[in-house]
């Protein structure tokens, strides 16, 4: 569950005293059920290979009952993404204490979830995020930008990086290289490696950015 799923639910048990009617326990259990359906068809046959039918098919739900909750195949795919983002971030603050850490692991575990999905859907994503009127670029660059400043904001806060360090630059920076080798490999139609690259990058110069900064102990 996601963390916009549970403030769904909180929002909910709040407007009813802190319990969730059976309708809207029903309805949530519905759209869990979509969303489980939708995630293991992508992952047998892939994105541009699985509709809304077979979606409502799978989950045993009527196909209306999908844009109930959902505009269009595209924003399913979206909420099981962010599952997997929030899963990967909850990962990186478990594993690791210093800002190095967490950003090279959130980076390279999201880009090997990014691969997995496929260049496809990769090349889908960069035709409509550069469209102002799709909103859900702007919502996972404000995502991805947020996590990176805020590792480096605690970097900053416990002392482990220097308090003149660029915050916002640095995760300005981080998150123009980590989209630049996405729409890299969709524009090469995958003759660059994603995960690689990102790897390179991690182990050179996001650790030399780092170590610039730093001003106590490493993880």
């Amino acid at each position: 569950m996601t963390r916009g799923q549970k403030s769904l639910i909180i929002v909910a048990m709040t407007m009813n005293g802190g319990n969730l009617t059976n309708r809207q326990i029903k309805a949530q259990q519905t759209r869990a059920r979509i969303i489980a359906a939708a995630d293991r068809l992508i992952k047998e046959r892939g994105f541009d290979a699985v509709n809304v039918a077979d979606i409502t098919d799978e989950a045993g739900v009527a196909k209306g009952s999908f844009y109930s909750y959902f505009q269009r195949k595209e924003d399913i795919f979206s909420e099981i993404a962010y599952t997997n983002f929030d899963a990967i971030y909850d990962r990186a603050l478990e594993r690791y204490q210093g800002a190095y850490g967490r950003i090279s692991m959130f980076l390279l575990d999201s880009m090997s979830y990014i691969r997995e999905t496929g260049i496809r859907v990769s090349q889908q994503w960069a035709r409509s995020v550069v469209d102002p009127a799709d909103r859900d670029g702007v919502k996972k660059l404000t995502y991805d930008r947020e996590i990176i400043f805020r590792f480096l904001r605690e970097a900053v806060v416990r002392g482990e990086l220097s308090n003149e360090t660029p915050v916002k630059a640095l995760a300005d920076g981080v998150i123009a290289a980590y989209y630049g080798m996405v729409f890299c490999w969709a524009i090469t139609d995958g003759e660059l490696d994603p995960l690689e690259a990102m790897r390179a990058y991690c182990e050179g110069p996001l650790r030399l950015l780092i170590e610039a900064y730093r001003s106590g102990d490493g993880e």
